[in-house]
């Protein structure tokens, strides 16, 4: 089984699925929740009193911020979950017993984290924006607004103009970090990938001030950052290499996942 096999795939993409049905379902029903909590916790349901539609939109937003955190870190930590299920033993064994490829196997969970769990929450966020209409219309006879479409207003309103390309590269990056997090750490992932990338994030500050400072007070140099072509296609193909980097680590760390687990500190 050295070549990959669509109909091998979509049986081992299946059998994730069932086996993750009950975190699924626990996923959708937690940020439906969540979701129309933030959308109507800050509607005066006690007063009884009608509202406009324009009113009821001024409310939703000023609840997208919370949203938008919501949203942040929903993506940034489903990643990390690449693993969840394979905490014990026997549930490590039984992955790597699989009859298919470790790319068939890596690529499936790949996938859940990165295509089908946000698929999800998308549908719960429209399935609250639904929930959210539907309780407006009742208590405030008739009013309602579309909290996806004042979203979508309010992120048009903070659009920067940034390219397409640099938007995906920025996903893709953050995407193979918390990917390389969820191998490599077993316990709570999500916080430990997310207390490396603050370390890492000040590591770089820290490592750039201080080396502006010494250029600035011990040589004659002057520290400038051009935004010219060069800069734009070095940035890029640094960006670009972390990525592929950080995805063909976590795949080596997924293909040497029972060599860990038997000397891991479980960090």
């Amino acid at each position: 089984m050295k070549k990959f096999d669509i109909n091998r795939f979509c049986k081992v993409m299946s059998r994730l699925i069932l086996i993750r049905r009950r975190s699924i379902i626990k996923l959708f029903a937690g940020l439906l929740i969540g979701f129309f909590v933030i959308a109507i916790m800050f509607f005066p349901f006690f007063e009884r009193q009608p509202m406009s539609d324009a009113d009821i939109r001024i409310r939703l937003w000023g609840n997208i911020p919370f949203i938008n955190l919501v949203f942040a870190m929903s993506f940034f930590t489903i990643a990390t979950f690449i693993i969840s299920d394979l905490g014990k033993r026997q549930q490590r064994i039984n992955e790597m017993m699989l009859p298919a490829t470790n790319i068939e196997k890596f690529l499936a969970r790949f996938i859940l984290v990165s295509v089908v769990y946000p698929l999800l929450i998308a549908i719960a966020f429209i399935a609250a924006d639904g929930l959210q209409q539907l309780t407006t219309m009742l208590i405030f006879y008739g009013g309602r607004a579309s909290l996806v479409a004042t979203w979508y207003e309010y992120c048009q309103s903070l659009r920067t103009g940034s390219p397409l390309w640099v938007n995906v590269e920025i996903v893709l990056l953050t995407n193979s970090f918390t990917l390389l997090g969820g191998m490599f750490f077993h316990k709570v992932a999500w916080l430990k990938t997310l207390i490396s990338l603050f370390i890492i994030v000040i590591g770089i500050a820290i490592s750039l001030t201080t080396f502006a400072y010494f250029l600035y007070e011990y040589t004659d140099y002057e520290l400038v950052l051009d935004d010219n072509a060069l800069t734009t296609v070095i940035s890029n193909l640094i960006c670009i290499g972390l990525t592929v980097l950080m995805y063909w680590s976590s795949y080596k760390l997924y293909t040497r996942l029972q060599v860990i687990n038997n000397r891991w500190r479980n960090i």
